[in-house]
C-alpha cells in the first residue's frame, strides 16, 4: 500500500516537472520569435520611406483636408509644433512600430472621425467616364454590391414607456405611447438594409439602378411608418437617431418627409484653395482651403408629418445624421433632445481626400467638405441638443427625463 501511494505521489511531480519544462521551452521559443522579428524590423526598417510618406501626407492635407483651418483657428492645433514633433519622432524611430505610433499620434491630434489612418490601400477612385465608355455592369446580388444587414433596434428603452405599443417593424421600427409617436432610423446608408435591397433586386440592375430602387423602397417604408403612427393617434413625433453613424445623401430625401415647409441652410463647402498652402505647416498665413462662399441649399417639405417634431441624438449620431439634425435645428423645425452629436460632420464627396502612403503601405482618408450650422459652427464640433437628457442613467431615469422634456414643449 505504501509503495503504491509513494508511486502515486511521484507521478504528479514528474508530470509537473515535465509541464514546467515544456512551458519554459515554449516561452523561450516565443521570446526567440519576438526577438527575431524585432531584429528583422530594426535591420530592414527604412526611416526615409516613412519620412517621405509623411511629407506627402502633409502636402495633401494642406490642400485637401477640409477641417484643417478650423482645427488651427478654433481648436488651437499648432501645426508647426505638430510637424516638428512628428518629424523628430520619425527621425528617432528605429522600428516600424515606433514610426507607426508617431504617425498615429499625428492623425489622432485632430480628433476628427472622418480623418483616419487605415491599413493597406483603399479602393481606387473610379476613372473619369466618357461618352464611349461601356455601360455599367449589372450586379450579381445585393451582397455582391456591398449591402449588409445591420441591426435597427433602438438603444433607448422606448418599449418600457407606459402604454408603449409597436405599430411598425423593420426597416423603421415605430410605436406609440399615448400621443407620442416614436420612429427609429438606425442608418442613413441604404447599403445597411440588405432585406430591402433583396426585395427590389432583379437581374440586370447595375449599382446605380439598385441604389435608386433601394432608396425609393426605404422612402416608401418610412412614409408608411409615419402614417401608421398618425393613424394610431400620434400627435407628436420623436425620430430616434441614437447610434446612427450616418450614410449617404439619401438623408436629403428623408428630411422633407418630416416637415411641410421650405428648409434652407448653407451648402457644404468643398475644398478648393487658390494658392500653395504647404507653408501652413510652418505656421504661416495662407489662403483659405475653400473657394468662394457657398450658396444656399433648399429642401421642400413633403408634409408627411405635420405636427410637433423631436429628434433624439447621442454621441453615436454622426455624419449624414448630423446633416439631418442640422436641417431641422437651423430651421427651428424640431426640438433636439439627448447629448451632443459625434462631430463627424461632412465626409467624403466623390470619395473624399485619399493619400496612399505607398512606401509604408498605409492610406489616410480625409474629409474634403465641411458643413456649417447657422451660427457658423463647423459640424465637426458636434451639434448640441436643445434639451440635454441623462442618456447614461438607468432606463427609468431616461424615460422620466424624456417624458418631462416633451411635456415641457406642449403648445
Amino acid at each position: 500500500m505504501s509503495e503504491t501511494q509513494s508511486g502515486g505521489d511521484s507521478l504528479p511531480k514528474e508530470t509537473r516537472k515535465r509541464g514546467r519544462k515544456v512551458f519554459r521551452w515554449i516561452g523561450i521559443g516565443l521570446l526567440s520569435i519576438v526577438l527575431g522579428l524585432l531584429g528583422w524590423d530594426v535591420a530592414t526598417f527604412d526611416r526615409g520611406a516613412w519620412q517621405r510618406d509623411f511629407e506627402a501626407l502633409e502636402v495633401a492635407m494642406a490642400k485637401e483636408y477640409a477641417n484643417l483651418d478650423w482645427m488651427v483657428e478654433h481648436r488651437g492645433v499648432d501645426l508647426a509644433k505638430l510637424d516638428r514633433d512628428t518629424r523628430a519622432s520619425l527621425g528617432g524611430a528605429f522600428t516600424r512600430v515606433q514610426a507607426f505610433l508617431a504617425l498615429r499620434r499625428f492623425v489622432r491630434t485632430f480628433q476628427d472621425p472622418h480623418f483616419k489612418l487605415t491599413g493597406g490601400a483603399g479602393r481606387p477612385s473610379a476613372p473619369p467616364s466618357d461618352n464611349g465608355a461601356a455601360p455599367p455592369a449589372p450586379v450579381a446580388s445585393c451582397t455582391a454590391a456591398g449591402y449588409e444587414a445591420r441591426p435597427v433596434d433602438s438603444r433607448f428603452p422606448f418599449k418600457k414607456m407606459p402604454g408603449f405599443t409597436a405599430v411598425h417593424e423593420a426597416p423603421f421600427p415605430a410605436g406609440v405611447a399615448g400621443e407620442l409617436g416614436v420612429i427609429r432610423i438606425a442608418h442613413f446608408g441604404e447599403d445597411k438594409y440588405l432585406a430591402t435591397c433583396e426585395a427590389v433586386f432583379t437581374t440586370g440592375l447595375d449599382e446605380d439602378a439598385l441604389r435608386a430602387g433601394v432608396r425609393a423602397k426605404l422612402q416608401e417604408a418610412l412614409q408608411t411608418a409615419i402614417g401608421a403612427l398618425r393613424d394610431r393617434g400620434a400627435k407628436r413625433l420623436l425620430v430616434d437617431l441614437t447610434g446612427n453613424g450616418g450614410g449617404t445623401e439619401w438623408v436629403s430625401e428623408a428630411v422633407p418627409l418630416f416637415t411641410g415647409g421650405t428648409l434652407r441652410r448653407s451648402k457644404a463647402r468643398i475644398v478648393s484653395p487658390s494658392c500653395d498652402r504647404t507653408p501652413v505647416w510652418k505656421g504661416e498665413k495662407v489662403c483659405s482651403i475653400f473657394g468662394e462662399p457657398p450658396g444656399t441649399a433648399m429642401l421642400e417639405g413633403k408634409n408627411v408629418w405635420k405636427g410637433p417634431l423631436f429628434v433624439l441624438v447621442d454621441r453615436g449620431t454622426g455624419s449624414a445624421s448630423e446633416d439631418f439634425v442640422a436641417w431641422l435645428k437651423d430651421n427651428h423645425t424640431a426640438t433636439i433632445l439627448g447629448a451632443r452629436t459625434a462631430g463627424a460632420g461632412c465626409g467624403y464627396v466623390n470619395g473624399g481626400g485619399r493619400v496612399q502612403l505607398r512606401e509604408i503601405g498605409f492610406e489616410v482618408r480625409m474629409p474634403n467638405c465641411a458643413r456649417f450650422l447657422a451660427d457658423g459652427t463647423n459640424e465637426v464640433e458636434g451639434i448640441a441638443p436643445d434639451v440635454a437628457l441623462p442618456l447614461d442613467k438607468s432606463d427609468g431615469e431616461k424615460i422620466t427625463a424624456l417624458t418631462a422634456a416633451i411635456a415641457a414643449t406642449r403648445d
